[in-house]
């Protein structure tokens, strides 16, 4: 292959992978456990999608049972709250937890600044937080104007 052709074919496998992300507006975030779920750890990848909302993978280790964690609580809800307004918490769904206490969560908001957070829930599909943030970090994606 001559150098031509391989700079070319490079610089399309450069703007392939690069779509492929969306604008670039990607990164991982730490969540912070609450004092009373010491063990758990998560993570948050957030990346912005081609249509500018924002993707979440979630992934956390060593989350108790719900109701080992909360009283009556069978289910753990994870939430996405605007920091930029004083609407109410949005239910994302449910976190489902294996056997090894580990779990996975993929979700789309439209939101670009927010809290995301973890509460041990009577129910998957309440529609306000009524447990304590057991997992949490704030997202500050970048505006679509912003490069």
């Amino acid at each position: 292959m001559n150098r031509t052709l391989a700079v070319i074919l490079a610089g399309i496998l450069s703007f392939s992978c690069s779509s492929m992300m969306g604008n670039g507006d990607s990164r991982e975030l730490q969540l912070t456990g609450s004092p009373s779920l010491s063990s758990a750890q998560g993570t948050a990848k957030v990346s912005t999608t081609d249509d500018g909302n924002t993707q979440i993978d979630l992934e956390v280790k060593h989350l108790a049972p719900p109701e080992k964690v909360n009283t009556g609580a069978t289910a753990f809800v994870v939430w996405v709250k605007d920091n930029n307004s004083e609407t109410n918490p949005h239910n994302l769904g449910a976190l489902r937890v294996d056997e090894n206490l580990n779990g996975r969560m993929k979700a789309v908001t439209s939101l670009r600044s927010f809290d995301l957070y973890v509460t041990a829930e009577p129910n998957a599909t309440t529609d306000q937080p009524s447990g304590e943030q057991l997992l949490r970090t704030n997202v500050e994606m970048k505006s679509l104007n912003e490069k």
